[in-house]
């Protein structure tokens, strides 16, 4: 098995931060449950996946390439790892985007992240729109890397399964005239009494303080709102469990 050299450590550390990702076009991510996702699923390039437990090899052996796999101490884990409690695995991946221009939007359901800067709440976004079959995500340049340490942890390995690109809204839009486009707005449509939504289309979810951008309004079709109770305490719903109320809703309620 291969050895670990401390400029392999010191490179693998950098993929914490956005710049040295976009530089190498490289990212991390940590957890056997989330490794093993992106090692089956082949999507993106797999570099090399560390490991602190032998036992971690002996379960990653009957579908990965053991060429693949430096052992490192725990130590060397703590090093490179983007968390304060490391997990006894960790692997680089190349990067891939999709291209915007290649989708056609009309014809399948997306979810435009508009200036979402939590990496959590994307990471879990991405991961509802994998369990409602929704296959493109769109994030404006604003928003949270996709490749963040924390997105990739979030999304439990669903980031293969999505089609992940960048753009905004605008541009969007004018790629794909005619195409409907749900916003999540507090004086939108109760979802209750939305029956009959478009079967495709675009969902937009806002900022987690400021909600939609000002100059993503005039693109707004359909102005949806989730009902709470008469009683309640809470100003707003987190952005990704909205997203996760809509997407259901969306799911069960079409035309």
């Amino acid at each position: 098995m291969n050895v670990i050299s401390k400029t392999q450590i010191k490179l693998v550390k950098s993929l914490g931060q956005q710049k040295f990702r976009q530089k190498y076009g490289k990212f991390t991510a940590e957890g056997e449950k989330s490794v093993t996702e992106f090692i089956k699923n082949m999507y993106f390039p797999i570099e090399a996946i560390y490991i602190v437990d032998e036992h971690v090899k002996d379960r990653l052996s009957a579908f990965c390439d053991l060429k693949v796999l430096v052992k490192v101490s725990l130590q060397e884990m703590e090093q490179m790892s983007s968390f304060r409690t490391p997990s006894n695995i960790l692997a680089v991946l190349s990067k891939k985007e999709n291209t915007v221009s290649l989708v056609s939007f009309p014809e399948e359901k997306t979810i435009y992240l508009d200036d979402i800067q939590d990496p959590g709440n994307m990471g879990t976004i991405i991961r509802i729109a994998d369990w409602f079959g929704i296959k493109n995500i769109v994030r404006s340049p604003n928003s949270a890397d996709f490749f963040n340490p924390k997105v990739v942890q979030s999304t439990m390995g669903s980031l293969c399964n999505v089609r992940l690109m960048t753009s905004t809204l605008s541009d969007l839009v004018e790629l794909a005239p005619g195409m409907v486009v749900l916003g999540a707005l507090m004086d939108g449509t109760k979802l209750h009494l939305t029956k009959n939504l478009p079967e495709k289309g675009l969902l937009v979810i806002g900022n987690e303080g400021h909600g939609i951008h000002a100059n993503n309004l005039p693109f707004i079709t359909h102005k949806i709102a989730i009902a709470g109770d008469h009683h309640k305490v809470a100003e707003s719903l987190n952005a990704a469990m909205a997203c996760s109320i809509i997407c259901h809703h969306w799911s069960f309620h079409q035309k």
